[in-house]
């Protein structure tokens, strides 16, 4: 078996080139690829990588491969170019196919047994299926980062201070709320507001969707954390069921100063 290994080893290395010319251009027909010079060039850099790492590989014991770096689209290149995760697994996984049909031809040519074959199919998956396993966290480590950086600026857009005089400030708030969302204003943008050297804030609520018991709380606590860094509240756009809700609640209401829109607010200021 040794001697197996060593030659598929020595094969793949040494035809690596020729072999990836072949076998990529039926992957590129069999799914319709339609893969652009650089795509394509891309696809044969990584493939020659991950076919040195297979030769490398088929040498060496269960755990030493384990510990290789068989990842695929190692620099995120086809991830950035908006490639899906399914077309990069079938891509691998058919290459993979055609791969093995060329060593088990290789192997009839040697006049290698049919039980050493097979096990070299068994090497060849067991790596390919790391490969896979890498790019597949990969991908999804990185589409995982790219949504909470959309969601964090998200956040940042639905709850932007917008300064309306000398230190006058409003606080637009639109859609619905969820606990990530009120952590948010809580956390990131009340502290902004200590340091904008606003001394009243309007909250306006004309936007919100709903205003159900966690959101009902979520306003209150802001309201206190504001007032003990001695930042006026005015409450604009309360609804009738905004209200209601907040006296449901046994909220204390008391010392809340309330109008109905942000333009009724200038105007008392301006008194």
């Amino acid at each position: 078996m040794t001697e197996t290994l060593l030659f598929f080893s020595s094969y793949l290395e040494e035809k690596k080139e020729s072999l990836i010319n072949e076998l990529l251009e039926k992957v590129d027909d069999d799914l319709d690829l339609n893969l652009n010079r650089t795509d394509r060039l891309e696809h044969k850099d990584l493939l020659k990588n991950l076919l040195s790492q297979v030769s490398k590989a088929l040498l060496k014991s269960r755990e030493q491969k384990e510990n290789m770096e068989l990842e695929y689209d190692k620099n995120s290149y086809f991830w950035k170019r908006g490639s899906s995760l399914k077309e990069m697994v079938e891509t691998l996984s058919t290459f993979r196919l055609y791969l093995m049909k060329k060593l088990k031809a290789e192997g009839v040519k040697k006049n290698i047994t049919e039980k050493d074959i097979l096990l070299i199919y068994e090497q060849v998956v067991f790596i390919f299926d790391e490969a896979l396993r890498h790019t597949t966290k990969e991908f999804n480590d990185k589409t995982k980062e790219m949504i909470e950086t959309v969601e964090n600026e998200i956040l940042e857009l639905g709850a932007p201070i917008v300064p309306i005089k000398n230190a006058v400030a409003v606080l637009p708030l639109v859609g619905s709320f969820h606990e990530e969302r009120i952590n948010h204003i809580l956390n990131n943008v009340i502290p902004k507001v200590a340091g904008l050297e606003i001394e009243i804030l309007v909250i306006d609520l004309s936007g919100v969707h709903v205003f159900d018991t966690f959101v009902a709380h979520g306003f209150f606590e802001m309201r206190k954390i504001l007032s003990l860094l001695g930042i006026k509240t005015i409450m604009t756009g309360v609804r009738p069921d905004l209200a209601q809700t907040a006296v449901q609640l046994g909220l204390d209401t008391q010392g809340i100063q309330t109008f109905n829109s942000v333009k009724d607010v200038l105007e008392t200021l301006d008194k």
